[in-house]
C-alpha cells in the first residue's frame, strides 16, 4: 500500500521516514518529493508498505502526530489519486 506523508520537516531523510514507519511493518520504499529546480524537499513523501493491514495501522497511529516539530499528515495515497481523477 502506498501512503502519503505530508507536512514533513524539509530536512527529513529517507532513513528517518523509514524509521518512523518500520515499527508498524515492512517498509518497501520511501520517496521524498523534491523541487525540480532547487532539488530541495517539497515537504511531503510517499511510503510503500507491503502489508495493507500494517499500512492502515501506521496511517491511524501516525496521522497528525508531531515529528521533528511538525504535525505530519498521513493518508492512503491511492485514495487521493482516485479523488483527483474524479475532479
Amino acid at each position: 500500500m502506498n501512503i502519503y506523508v505530508g507536512n514533513i520537516a524539509y530536512n527529513m531523510t529517507l532513513q528517518e521516514i523509514k524509521e518512523v514507519f518500520t515499527p508498524f511493518g515492512n517498509v518497501v520504499n520511501v520517496k521524498i518529493i523534491n523541487d525540480k529546480q532547487t532539488g530541495k524537499s517539497k515537504g511531503y513523501a510517499f511510503v510503500e508498505m507491503d502489508n495493507d493491514e500494517c499500512a492502515l495501522k501506521a496511517i491511524q497511529s501516525l496521522n497528525d502526530t508531531q515529528i521533528k516539530g511538525r504535525n505530519i499528515k498521513v493518508s492512503d495515497a491511492h485514495r487521493k489519486t482516485e479523488e483527483a481523477q474524479k475532479a
